[in-house]
């Protein structure tokens, strides 16, 4: 089924190319609406002038841009640095100019419905993380005080300005987790799981050949992650373990000398990491703070072997399920010791082809969207 409404989506930041887990729902969201007919006026906040907004052209039916405003006094202002940071007077000028529904990609893009009621408009947020346990989980991972100190503080403010969900006459969570906290303050949540670009399952080797982890070393949370790995791998010195990253080399590189089982791969683009995954005979990967599920679970599960994950990784039972959970060290070794010979089988990838089929399809899940903003409210 087709739609031909318009709808505003406002966006923390420009999404292509999507190389992390915020920006990769908001990209293939954006595609998936494009498809079936959704017309987009799509508003983004860049840290520079200098971006390219050429592929989000060929899906939107225009795209407005704004920089952010990285004065130091907001640091001071009682709403957190990321939402104060993100208005301009501009965008309330063209979401007024076209009479459509507001989606909001995440709270930090949200100042302007502090600011503007819009109260004709219907208004929707996808909430990417429950911002104020998220800021409390990475000031517990940083060992900088000044950083934790900030995050601490963002924390904080945003415990109160989520007060702000209560605005919205639809919030999509990524995570049961979230849509649980929301729906019992607010009772406007609905699951909606990550939107992430994959239509088809490579078919691959029974075997891969080390273990992978992935992820943004610039995150405290994921830096811990490694030191978690980087301990565990030299209790497994017949197993080599490969960390990929575009950032965090010289971190890296400085814990694992002496380790010739583990290796850094510096990421340099999309392809090196697809080629990672596809080598890998398992992916390890773990978290210290309760969010939801994380895209890079999706991704590994989708191009890659075996899964090793703790608790915090996962929330939506169905895709739990295709995974090994792990949360000690030593639940982790056993987990390697034992995957490093099990065959990657047919079987096991038409079980996930189903998952993805029933829970993470963007077709279906982008008409979910569309469906609702079709309705009066």
């Amino acid at each position: 089924m087709e739609t031909n409404k318009t709808l505003h989506i406002i966006s923390f930041q420009n999404p292509y190319p999507p190389v992390f887990g915020g920006v990769i729902d908001v990209y293939y969201k954006l595609k998936a609406l494009h498809k079936c007919g959704v017309k987009v006026h799509f508003h983004c906040f860049i840290d520079n002038e200098q971006t390219d907004i050429s592929e989000l052209l060929r899906l939107a039916e225009v795209v407005h841009v704004y920089p952010r405003r990285f004065k130091f006094l907001k640091l001071f202002s009682p709403f957190p640095f990321s939402v104060a940071s993100r208005y301009n007077k501009r965008l309330y000028e063209n979401l007024r100019a076209v009479d459509a529904p507001l989606f909001f990609e995440g709270l930090q893009s949200t100042f302007v419905l502090h600011k503007h009621a819009f109260p004709s408009r219907k208004k929707i947020l996808r909430l990417h993380n429950v911002e104020s346990n998220y800021y409390t989980g990475l000031a517990q991972s940083e060992t900088h005080f000044f950083k934790r100190l900030l995050f601490q503080w963002e924390a904080r403010k945003y415990a109160c300005y989520q007060a702000i969900l209560a605005k919205f006459h639809k919030v999509y969570t990524l995570s049961h987790f979230e849509q649980n906290y929301v729906q019992s303050r607010h009772q406007n949540a609905e699951y909606l799981p990550v939107f992430h670009g994959s239509i088809r399952m490579p078919r691959r080797a029974e075997f891969g050949d080390f273990a992978l982890y992935h992820g943004d070393l610039r995150m405290s949370d994921n830096k811990k992650a490694v030191l978690f790995l980087v301990e565990l791998f030299k209790t497994i010195p017949s197993y080599n373990l490969v960390i990929a990253a575009s950032k965090g080399e010289k971190f890296v590189r400085k814990l694992i000398k002496g380790q010739p089982n583990i290796t850094f791969a510096h990421l340099k683009t999309q392809n090196q990491l697809a080629v990672l995954l596809s080598s890998a005979q398992m992916n390890v990967m773990l978290s210290f703070q309760q969010s939801g599920t994380k895209l890079k679970t999706i991704n590994a599960l989708h191009k890659s072997r075996h899964c090793i994950v703790n608790s915090n990784m996962v929330d939506d039972p169905e895709i739990l399920a295709l995974c090994t959970v792990a949360n000690t060290q030593d639940e982790f070794r056993a987990a390697i010791e034992e995957l490093r010979f099990v065959e990657f089988t047919d079987d096991i990838q038409d079980l996930r082809e189903v998952v993805f089929d029933r829970v993470l399809s963007d077709d279906t899940n982008a008409q979910k969207i569309a469906n609702y903003i079709s309705v009066d409210f």
